[in-house]
């Protein structure tokens, strides 16, 4: 169950991010200035940058900062997941 929580929550936003860019290129520029800034997104805070990518365009309101945080939470509950499944697999094969 842990496993599959880390696999669609690495990769879910990752596609979206590729098909999102894939359509609409000159927006995904315009929201980051440059293509650098949205492949590190996409490669360490996939979910606070397909949020953040989705919120520019209507402004930085309370709300959206919100979201922001809940998806930065989210990315970082995500590597999380992954670092307390492996760690509680390899302290029960101790004892």
């Amino acid at each position: 169950m842990g496993c599959a929580m880390v696999v669609i929550g690495m990769l879910m936003p990752r596609f979206l991010l590729l098909v999102g860019w894939s359509n609409d290129q000159a927006f995904w520029q315009g929201v980051f200035g440059s293509d650098l800034w949205l492949g590190v997104g996409f490669l360490v805070f996939p979910w606070t940058t397909l949020v953040y990518g989705f919120s520019q365009a209507n402004g930085l309101t309370l709300l959206n900062i919100i979201f922001i945080v809940a998806a930065f939470a989210l990315d970082l509950g995500t590597y999380g997941i992954g670092v307390f499944a492996g760690r509680r697999q390899r302290s029960s094969s101790y004892n």
